[in-house]
C-alpha cells in the first residue's frame, strides 16, 4: 500500500557545501512564493537580511531560532 502525498510543512534544509545552490540564493528565490520563515540557524550575522534587503521585506513573517 503507498503512502499520500504530502502537502505543506515539509522540512528543507539548505546549507552552504554545494558551490552552486548556496542558502542566500534559495532565500531570494523563496522570499517571491512565500508569505513567512521560519529560520533556526547555527551562526547568524546581520549582513545575511542586508544581502535580502528589498525581498525579506515582502515576507509577512519571519521567525527565527537564532543562535548569535
Amino acid at each position: 500500500m503507498s503512502e499520500p502525498a504530502k502537502s505543506g510543512g515539509e522540512l528543507f534544509i539548505v546549507d552552504n557545501s554545494d558551490t552552486e545552490w548556496k542558502g542566500l540564493r534559495y532565500l531570494q528565490e523563496w522570499t517571491e512564493i512565500a508569505s513567512a520563515f521560519d529560520i533556526a540557524t547555527g551562526f547568524f550575522e546581520i549582513g545575511s537580511l542586508l544581502a535580502l534587503d528589498g525581498r525579506w521585506q515582502k515576507l509577512d513573517h519571519i521567525r527565527s531560532n537564532l543562535h548569535l
